[in-house]
């Protein structure tokens, strides 16, 4: 008997199955003719065979012992049941030695690698072997301070992504630190309180930023931020994830490690606040002297923060690079996928939630989002600025927040460095699909059923689908998708030239604040597909670099790719992404962008050296 068809779908969708390893551990499937995954499905699951180092049928059962007391399939009872209750699924041993040394370095955090992923956490799973098995060929850090993309940045190219088929760290620690490799970028100067571990002197502008996660668009925008502002800024970070508080240093493109500390519980959700939390920040304000906070992110912080600051007399800054204020569902889409603009639509259901876990956050909609919306509208009045990068995304917020609708709410639009402006597209020819490329993570807000639904008609739409980026595990789609994987931003040009696309599309289905794909295809010069709602929006009909489609629905969606598939349209489409790059492509620089943030700053530490005291 074969896999059933559900749990086949499951091990894929879970990517459960690898085929280079299932071949490897199982000699004889090479004489079988068949490919790993049949082999698999038909004949392995049965005979108890791993489908690959995340899952062994035997383990499994010896950590679950009431499945072992009856008689089921434990890779069945895994994909149909087990992974939605939260079991631990057992894993092939990884060589103690290994583990043991990952372990025993100072660069290897378990407590910071569970909470910065809490995918981990959730699954049980030991961190130190979950880093050896996955986490390295998945490019995650193992600690806060190895930087991984760097230290592969030192490695000869015939090393590879993982060389010698090492996790990066166990490189470093059995060869690369020997051989002078540096876990992560040094800058050539630290100022000298640095070395203290404390800064008595002022600095005529001392910034802290607030971050939640450490990669996405907010943090790299954020770095490029710091980066601009140079030596007119000394640039501090703080993040907090689950409870563990960490304060850096941000250097010549380094973070330097200045605090660390670990909450006794970490902050819920609702009321959104720690006293210890306070306490901790407070101190870390005065140590380092900081003179003015930006909070970028506010997630598993603590809302009394703002307070901290306005007490102690230093400005505050609060962005708005989504809609979180307004409800923690981030996107502001229903159970539905309807957006709501931060008020409730009538529907009963339970809209969904990400970033804290389920037990911590009440029932929401209609019910504990106006306690929600009450704790923000008692700290956003706080603040002595406010900013958004869309008019859009602004008008949304002070829809709900009004007494923040003032002079103090700015728009300031994100700046990009662009070492290239390319002309990566070629025009569609009549008769031929025309090939579509959607760059970045693709889940359910970025278009995730648009593009499932796009696949299914590719055929009878004449399209060629390219994801440059990677896929939701919660869409299985068709082959006629070709999935490209993650992308380091600059190396989209290069993706590019080998696809040729004719048009990008970005069918994201909340209106998004900024959107920088949409910012680099059209500096690769590709006219884009886009939905009518928020940046996206405004930016391509401010253009007419590209097709708006006027509702996130398949019919819209594939009207506009048929007026994007006319030569003479696309033509024109293709000249305004053209007039883009020589206007705001190039004048809209990380240097601008720091130039406006910069203007805003000194204002409110003149402001505030002003006051009396």
């Amino acid at each position: 008997m074969s896999l059933p068809d559900d749990a086949r779908r499951r091990l894929v969708a879970l990517k459960l199955f690898d085929a280079e390893w299932y071949r490897a551990r199982y000699p004889d499937v090479a004489l079988s003719g068949l490919e790993p995954l049949e082999h698999f499905v038909r004949y392995g699951w049965q005979l108890g065979r791993e489908p690959g180092p995340d899952f062994s049928p035997g383990a499994y059962l010896a950590l679950n012992r009431d499945i072992a007391e009856v008689d089921v399939d434990p890779l069945l009872h895994y994909l149909r049941h087990g992974e939605h209750e939260g079991r631990r699924r057992g894993m092939a041993a990884v060589p103690q030695k290994s583990a043991d040394l990952i372990r025993a370095s100072e660069l290897f955090d378990a407590e910071w690698y569970l909470a910065e992923y809490a995918d981990i956490a959730r699954a049980m799973l030991d961190p130190a072997e979950h880093y050896l098995r996955h986490g390295a060929a998945e490019g995650r850090d193992p600690g806060p301070w190895f930087d991984t993309r760097h230290y592969l940045a030192q490695l000869p190219l015939k090393e590879g992504p993982l060389p010698q088929g090492q996790a990066p760290l166990l490189h470093y620690l059995r060869q690369g630190r020997a051989q002078g490799l540096t876990p992560g970028p040094e800058p050539a100067r630290v100022p000298e309180w640095y070395r203290r571990g404390r800064a008595p002197q002022a600095h005529p502008l001392r910034v802290l930023y607030v971050l939640s996660v450490r990669t996405g668009g907010t943090p790299q925008t954020n770095e490029d931020l710091m980066r601009a502002l140079g030596e007119q800024a000394e640039c501090l970070v703080l993040r907090c994830r689950g409870s563990l508080m960490l304060l850096s240093l941000f250097r010549e493109g380094c973070y330097l490690p200045l605090a660390r500390h670990r909450l006794a519980s970490g902050v819920e959700p609702l009321p959104h606040r720690s006293d210890e939390y306070d306490r901790v920040v407070a101190n870390w304000l005065m140590r380092y002297r900081v003179g003015l906070v930006h909070v970028r992110h506010i997630a598993w912080h603590g809302l009394g923060l703002v307070e901290v600051a306005r007490r102690r007399g230093i400005p505050t800054v609060f962005s708005f690079h989504d809609y979180y204020a307004l409800c923690p569902s981030v996107k502001l889409l229903d159970e539905n996928k309807r957006f709501c603009g931060g008020r409730c639509t009538a529907s009963a259901g339970e809209c969904s939630q990400e970033l804290w876990p389920a037990e911590q956050m009440p029932p929401l909609k209609h019910r504990a989002i106006h306690e929600w919306q009450q704790a923000f509208a008692q700290v956003l009045p706080l603040a002595d600025a406010l900013i958004t990068t869309s008019p859009r995304a602004r008008d949304i917020i002070t829809g709900i927040y009004p007494e923040v609708n003032d002079e103090r709410f700015q728009v300031i639009p994100h700046g990009r460095d662009f070492s290239y402006m390319t002309d990566l597209a070629v025009p569609p020819v009549p008769g031929e699909p025309l090939r579509v490329v959607l760059p970045g993570y693709i889940s359910l807000a970025k278009g995730g059923e648009l593009l499932q639904e796009l696949a299914t008609q590719a055929k009878a739409l004449n399209l060629e689908l390219h994801v440059v980026g990677s896929v939701s595990n919660a869409f299985v789609l068709p082959g006629n998708v070709v999935v490209h994987g993650r992308y380091q931003r600059e190396r989209l040009p290069e993706l590019l030239a080998t696809i040729q696309p004719h048009v990008g599309a970005v069918l994201s289905i909340w209106p998004e604040t900024h959107c920088h794909t949409l910012t680099e295809l059209w500096a690769c010069g590709v006219p884009v597909v886009g939905i009518d709602m928020g940046a996206v929006g405004e930016r391509l009909a401010a253009t007419g670099g590209g097709w708006l489609a006027p509702a996130p629905a398949l019919n819209a969606v594939s009207q506009a790719l048929m007026h994007a598939a006319d030569p003479s349209s696309w033509r024109a489409a293709q000249a305004a992404v053209h007039r883009w790059q020589q206007g705001d492509g190039r004048q809209e620089s990380t240097a601008w962008m720091a130039g406006r943030y910069l203007a805003v700053y000194r204002t409110l530490i003149q402001k505030a050296d002003d006051a009396p005291a």
